[in-house]
């Protein structure tokens, strides 16, 4: 038999070489040894082959019963397969809220575990689980490009699991229970860009002496914040002496923050003034880094600017000796003794020299705060003290009052941006109006009310002349828009008042205003009046009109002797509005002042209306009305021309070419896109008002289908 090769031979029963040769032989044979097929007697005992039909029942029973089949043949082959199939899973990805993406609820598949769902999410996504029905807590399994250790579900309840995990890379997803998979995801995390800001123009210098930021931002999911990072250039610069353990008034770089074009912009472009002039390092060497942040605080920065710091010019001696004292001190900390000396040395016969006391007793304060300081806390706000007391002998009030203005504007903006709450943005506003009447009332002390013209440059190059009210009309319209909930209108519009104000030539920059330039400011307030009642007048010739050409008996009325005259009432209005409009032309003369030949020409359209009205042709009345119309805004134009022209020869305007004199673009540049107007009236207010006016008219079918047919054409547009 097979076995005797295995057998072992007894010691000293015989001789080794025999019993060598003994299992050569076998294995002789053995290699030999062929094996035949095995004979089956299944056909014997089964003649009629009814073993076929168990193995096509077997065939059957598996293909031809449907989904689940092969959750049937786990559940007979692995025990305790059939609990986690009859478990309940939930599971879900929540993106991160910036992203504006809706959750995923992550569906079985109906091919089991084996199949991995494709799913495409967010960095930072939580993924949830929750299980009902087990009794073992399940776990989950992250296979990526690092494999981490399982994590075992939270046991809620009695058969009750839950997990949140955050998806941070692409990995394979397994909820295992006793190592058998129950569910499986291929997840793809897409990642999160980096943000992205970069300068779209130089930095420039507005006419407050505030640095002007222009910039565009991006981001895949939308930039949360931006702002301007600014560090002194000590280049050239002498080190402190680190030897003098002295008080020290800290310095702070300053804060920054940039405006975003709406909330979390994905790509747009924005405006920021940062008046600085304030700062302890105006007039030294910075270097300003643009940096944008997104909400996973991943940061860009744009190319770093080096440039010198806007400083303020000081005409006074002392003021202008206190605020270099002032930059020596925030250039080398440790010199507080020696500055002490210099402001000491300033108060010497303050009788002669100083007369404002307030100046005098600040000046005593800050010698007596640099020389008695024990410690650093002790020197705080020693910087904001002597820049104060320099605005008061500069400026006054003016200065303080544009500086309180400028905080108040400031922190309406950051509410906003913040989402502050109601009751906070009306004591922001109520604090913004406040200190915007004590900057006007500082104003007007410099300047007499009848020459209370101010003038703001725009980003076009150009001046326009902003009045009081239009500033406050601007100031109510943005705490309207901010408690209806427009909070992003409300932002755009308090940055466009900001841009104003920062641009606003101060009272004398200008010069004194002559008696022809007054004139012809008046003149351009007086046209847009006279344009307007011109405009209202030539509404009511053509309604007249429409109802003169429906009535069957207008041939009669329209110019013959019948003795009714429909159109007497227009043509008085008519004269009244030509009286008034040579009164305009006389003051202009007689201040000096010639008036343009559109005016003359707008002056005989007007006689012309006239005439034609008297004579019953109130068709050709408005055309005459309408070339009146369009010849007053061009003299108007020209006047505001010839206004800057003489405003540059000053060197304080420039030409503002390309727009009428109430901020519309004039007919010869009717498509101006960069223009920055400032309208007699908010525009959100006015054009809900002509909106209202559009529609209550066109519901009026009994008007002529002339007008109803210009009316819809109007309409359709909105």
């Amino acid at each position: 038999p097979l076995s005797a090769y295995e057998d072992v031979a007894a010691e000293n029963t015989g001789d080794p070489a025999l019993w060598a040769a003994h299992r050569r032989w076998i294995s002789e044979r053995m290699a030999r040894l062929r094996i035949g097929l095995p004979l089956s007697v299944l056909a014997l005992r089964d003649p009629y082959a009814l073993r076929a039909a168990v193995a096509l029942l077997l065939v059957v029973g598996i293909a031809g019963t449907g989904a689940g089949r092969l959750d049937r043949l786990s559940d007979a082959l692995l025990p305790g397969a059939a609990g986690a199939r009859m478990a309940n899973i939930e599971a879900w990805i929540t993106p991160p809220g910036y992203t504006g993406k809706p959750p995923l609820y992550l569906e079985r598949e109906p091919d089991g575990p084996s199949d991995l769902a494709e799913i495409e999410a967010p960095e930072g996504s939580r993924l949830s689980i929750r299980v009902h029905g087990l009794k073992n807590p399940p776990a989950l399994e992250s296979h990526g490009a690092g494999r981490t250790p399982p994590q075992t579900l939270e046991t809620v309840s009695a058969d009750n699991y839950s997990i949140d995990a955050t998806l941070e890379e692409t990995a394979e997803m397994a909820l295992t229970e006793g190592g058998r998979m129950i569910r499986a995801w291929a997840i793809e995390v897409t990642p999160d860009e980096d943000p992205e800001i970069a300068l779209t123009k130089p930095v420039s210098r507005a006419a407050s002496g505030a640095l002007h930021f222009n910039y565009r931002v991006q981001d895949d999911y939308g930039v949360a914040r931006a702002e301007a990072l600014i560090a002194l250039d000590r280049t050239g610069l002498p080190e402190p002496d680190p030897a003098l353990d002295v008080p020290q008034p800290r310095v702070t770089a300053p804060d920054v923050r940039l405006s975003l074009p709406g909330s979390r912009p994905r790509d747009g472009e924005g405006e920021t003034f940062a008046e600085l002039t304030a700062h302890p390092w105006a007039g030294l060497a910075v270097t300003i880094t643009l940096v944008a942040t997104d909400d996973l605080k991943q940061k860009g920065q744009a190319e770093p600017v080096s440039m010198i710091l806007p400083a303020r010019e000081f005409t006074d001696p002392l003021a202008r000796a206190i605020v270099e004292q002032r930059r020596r001190l925030a250039l080398d900390p440790r010199s507080g003794a020696s500055v002490a000396r210099f402001i000491d040395n300033f108060t010497q016969d303050a009788d002669r020299y100083i007369e404002d006391k307030v100046v005098y007793l600040s000046l005593r304060a800050a010698y007596w705060r640099l020389t008695e300081a024990t410690r650093d806390t002790d020197l705080t706000g020693i910087f904001d003290l002597l820049w104060s007391v320099a605005l008061r002998i500069e400026d006054g009030d003016l200065s303080l009052a544009e500086r309180d203005l400028r905080d108040a504007r400031k922190a309406l903006a950051d509410a906003l941006a913040e989402g502050a709450g109601s009751e906070e943005i009306d004591r922001l506003m109520k604090e913004l109006k406040d200190a915007f009447n004590r900057y006007m009332e500082a104003v007007a002390e410099l300047q007499p009310a009848e020459d209370a013209l101010l003038l703001s440059e725009f980003p076009d190059d150009g001046m326009q002349t902003i009045e009081r009210g239009e500033l406050e009309a601007m100031m109510e319209a943005i705490g309207e828009l901010a408690q209806s909930g427009a909070r992003e209108q409300a932002q755009a519009l308090l940055e466009r008042l900001q841009a104003i104000l920062e641009n606003l030539q101060m009272p004398g920059e200008q010069g004194p205003a002559n008696p022809a330039d007054k004139a012809m400011a008046k003149a351009i307030d007086d046209l847009g009046q006279m344009i307007g009642k011109q405009r209202d007048l030539m509404d009511r010739t053509f309604r007249e009109l429409e109802l003169l050409r429906l009535d069957e008996e207008a041939d009669r009325k329209l110019g013959l002797d019948t003795g009714e005259d429909p159109l007497e009432e227009l043509s008085e209005e008519q004269e009244k509005l030509k009286e008034e409009f040579d009164k305009i032309l006389s003051l202009l003369k007689e201040k000096g002042a010639e008036p343009p030949e559109a005016l003359l020409e707008a002056g005989q359209a007007m006689a012309d209306a006239k005439d034609r009205l008297d004579a019953g042709r109130a068709d050709r009345a408005t055309g005459s009305q309408g070339q009146a119309i369009q010849s007053m805004q061009k003299g108007a134009q020209a006047l505001a021309d010839k206004l800057m022209q003489g405003g540059t020869a000053k060197g304080t305007a420039q030409s503002s070419s390309g727009k009428d004199p109430f901020g519309r673009p004039s007919l010869t540049n009717p498509t101006d896109p960069s223009s920055t107007t400032v309208p007699d009236q908010i525009d959100s207010q006015r054009a809900q008002r002509i909106l209202k006016e559009l529609r209550e008219r066109a519901m009026e079918l009994g008007r002529p289908q002339i007008e109803l047919d210009y009316l819809d054409r109007l309409l359709k547009r909105f």
